[in-house]
């Protein structure tokens, strides 16, 4: 079983206000990657509400996601990754991390890193666009209790340092991975 946990919580500060609401074209930023999500080869998906959370529960109607609440949202990423890695199933052998912001990943990068990641089992696996490390990361679920643990502003950054060059960095040819809105000259 696989699960995808797609970040929504965050207070937005570069932005101004809460990102995840923006309208990308003619979706929220969270629509997008929750329809990615879903349409992806995982077997359920955990979207992390904070920031405005009922707008977003909104923004996000009819999609079959699992909703969890972070009430500690505004202290950062890590209790936001937390949040959704204890709501996933436990059954998951693997969890699927996507960003909010990121309106151009797509379901079918995120069945390719996953098809790579099945093949080979890493403990973890991060793309690469040219260098440079994005999302979403797939990090087997027995490293649950760890990511747990985060709290804060941490995120899993500082984890996959420590576990060396048993995390995949894989190079794909796809800039989604890296693009992302934080501030108003993204959106435009």
């Amino acid at each position: 079983m696989i699960t995808a946990v797609l970040l929504a919580a965050g207070t937005s500060e570069r932005m101004g206000r809460c990102k995840q609401l923006l309208f990308y074209g003619d979706k929220p930023l969270v629509r997008i990657a929750a329809e990615a999500a879903v349409a992806a080869p995982v077997d359920e998906v955990v979207v992390v509400t904070g920031c405005q959370a009922q707008k977003v529960q909104a923004a996000l109607k009819g999609l079959p996601v699992k909703l969890v609440f972070n009430p500690a949202y505004a202290s950062g990423q890590g209790s936001s990754l937390a949040a959704g890695v204890r709501a996933a199933s436990p059954r998951a052998a693997a969890l699927v991390f996507l960003l909010a912001d990121q309106p151009l990943v797509t379901a079918s990068l995120i069945g390719r890193l996953l098809a790579v990641y099945q093949q080979t089992w890493p403990l973890a696996l991060r793309p690469n666009y040219r260098g440079r490390p994005g999302h979403p990361v797939i990090i087997k679920a027995t490293l649950r209790p760890q990511l747990e643990a985060l709290s804060g502003d941490q995120g899993a950054r500082s984890l996959l340092a420590s576990w060396g060059d048993q995390v995949l960095d894989l190079e794909v040819d796809d800039p989604a991975i890296i693009f992302d809105i934080d501030t108003p000259d993204d959106l435009r």
